[in-house]
């Protein structure tokens, strides 16, 4: 456990130390997005019985999930791959399996972190809240957990980790535009509905809107979670698997 929090301490005070980037992630870019797209764009756009705001600040909020959690696994197995702190954490004395959960921990941190942040970011410019509490802290954790696994694939699953930052485009673009985060599941027709159901930020971006205005058009509650836990199943053992092969023979 001591060995645990160390590690999770070490990325942490990493992120602290590079506090102006840090801060450029959590605060300025996410404030221009909602802006742009919610302050501006959204008293443009008309619909019926809700605000486009109240539609797209819940995908920005999973974005910055997204984001956080793919910075804090990925900056950390990149950095560790170019600066060679990755023996470090192999002469570690714990499992594999425990060093892989330090870095999804740091990945949890910092995905609520940033979720939290544009969440009170949303207030401040939009003036919008969620209904409860409960329901965004959740779908923060649960899509931190995801994406900190997803990241951990992502990365280590190529013959090395810098060629993971190629696949990691390749995955960024399709679940920001694809996945219900600038527009809801509703207004998506066959055969792109189809494709939207395959990508994590479709279930937490209906599952926030769900919680700031239950009025507005989204997945059904039960869908959204049984979608998220399959995708968990998924991951987790998928992550497992793949940060113990590659990590299991150093030969980098």
């Amino acid at each position: 456990m001591r060995s645990l929090l160390a590690m999770i301490q070490r990325d942490l005070t990493a992120d602290i130390k590079s506090y102006k980037i840090t801060l450029i992630r959590l605060f300025l870019q996410p404030a221009i997005y909602i802006f742009v797209f919610g302050y501006v764009v959204g008293r443009i756009i008309p619909m019926q019985g809700a605000r486009y705001s109240e539609v797209i600040a819940p995908g920005i909020i999973a974005i910055s999930i997204m984001t956080g959690s793919f910075v804090s696994v990925g900056g950390s197995i990149i950095s560790g791959y170019y600066f060679r702190t990755i023996e470090g954490w192999l002469l570690s004395p714990v499992t594999l399996r425990t060093i892989m959960m330090a870095k999804v921990i740091s990945g949890l941190i910092y995905g609520v972190a940033s979720g939290t942040t544009v969440g009170s970011l949303t207030w401040v410019i939009l003036g919008i809240l969620p209904k409860s509490l409960f329901i965004p802290f959740l779908m923060g954790t649960i899509g931190s957990l995801l994406f900190s696994f997803l990241t951990i694939v992502v990365f280590l699953f190529p013959e090395r980790p810098d060629k993971g930052q190629e696949v990691f485009s390749f995955f960024i673009m399709p679940m920001t535009f694809f996945g219900c985060t600038f527009y809801s599941y509703s207004m998506l027709k066959p055969p792109f509905s189809y494709i939207a159901l395959l990508l994590p930020t479709t279930y937490i971006s209906e599952g926030l809107r769900a919680a700031y205005n239950p009025l507005i058009p989204h997945i059904d509650s039960g869908l959204i979670f049984i979608g998220l836990l399959l995708t968990m199943s998924l991951l987790f053992p998928l992550a497992d698997w793949v940060f113990r092969r590659r990590l299991r023979d150093f030969l980098w």
